[in-house]
């Protein structure tokens, strides 16, 4: 995937239902990405049966309520990668790591950079039907932490994004690029695809 200096991707599905015996449901969510050299622009929008919202802490369990994921490996030669992770209305929780448990969490500093623009409100609320919604995102090169990333161009990448709801009464779990894993897990970077910032 190329993302473009200063223009918006078309959107782009998650249409990879992975683990479809155990969890079928597939919503409807779509992306797309741009950069301005000094962050890296994300837009989502969703449209699904069942959406929740009730972390209101920056770095708490976001992936039990109706949450959207970007996982970005900034060098391919290194086994590090940031896991972001969103619900509707705006809150996050993101690490380094090398996988699923090992995460060095975002100081509360990194956390506050990345700039979420959330169509749902700042209140929290239990899960009930909103017809779509929706998040603008944009990461600074500052919140890869441990990288020393200063600007996105010219570089490439490894990344792949999700929808996932563990705690929705529909549990689901779908990506942009394919797992291939017995049961649920985005912490598989072997499975992340090259990203070619303009």
């Amino acid at each position: 995937m190329l993302v473009r200096k200063g223009t918006p991707s078309d959107w782009i599905g998650l249409e990879n239902v992975n683990w479809k015996e155990k969890f079928p449901y597939k919503p409807q969510v779509q992306f797309r990405v741009w950069h301005d050299g000094a962050s890296f622009h994300l837009e989502y929008k969703v449209r699904e049966q069942g959406t929740r919202a009730l972390q209101t802490v920056l770095g708490g369990p976001v992936y039990e309520d109706s949450c959207v994921e970007c996982f970005i490996q900034p060098d391919p030669a290194d086994p590090h990668y940031y896991n972001f992770e969103f619900n509707p209305i705006g809150m996050m929780a993101m690490a380094c790591r090398t996988g699923r448990n090992d995460p060095e969490d975002a100081p509360q500093p990194v956390l506050e950079s990345v700039r979420i623009e959330p169509s749902a409100g700042r209140e929290s609320f239990e899960e009930k039907f909103v017809e779509e919604w929706s998040l603008k995102i944009a990461i600074p090169a500052s919140a890869l932490f441990n990288s020393g990333v200063k600007d996105f161009s010219g570089r490439s990448m490894r990344m792949n994004f999700f929808k996932c709801g563990d705690g929705l009464k529909e549990p689901h779990f779908v990506t942009w690029a394919p797992i291939d894993t017995p049961k649920p897990d985005y912490h598989r970077p072997e499975f992340f695809q090259p990203v070619d910032f303009e």
